[in-house]
């Protein structure tokens, strides 16, 4: 299955210490491809303005509150990286206009990142 930008997707992902874990994400780059992690905590390590606070009326499959990390961005191989075990659709445009806010001035990402994800979400 293809990644679409600007789909929500839950993944495996075999990079996580010390087993795989299930992660919900954001494709916000096919082409190589880029995601966005979704978690139950901001990550407490990034500016707190980098961490996007969404809840399960932002996206329906959330259960909980919980933030967006805009101050990485991981890279999704399928199979070696992450296995795709649910695609939940399309962002709200909301969300993907917040993202590309948070993202336009940021000191984590690297700029090549921030104009490729700000032209393709």
């Amino acid at each position: 299955m293809p990644f679409i930008c600007g789909n929500a997707y839950l993944l495996k992902c075999h990079f996580t210490k010390p087993h795989p874990k299930e992660k919900y994400a954001i494709c916000v780059s096919k082409e190589k491809p880029l995601f966005f992690l979704i978690s139950s905590n901001p990550r407490t390590r990034f500016n707190t303005t980098s961490q996007l606070q969404v809840t399960p009326s932002d996206l329906s499959f959330l259960s909980q509150e919980s933030y967006i990390n805009t101050a990485e961005a991981i890279t999704c191989v399928i199979p070696h990286t992450c296995d795709i075990l649910r695609d939940y659709g399309p962002v709200p445009d909301h969300l993907k206009q917040q993202i590309k806010s948070l993202i336009r001035n940021s000191d984590t990402l690297p700029k090549r990142f921030i104009d490729l994800i700000i032209s393709k979400l």
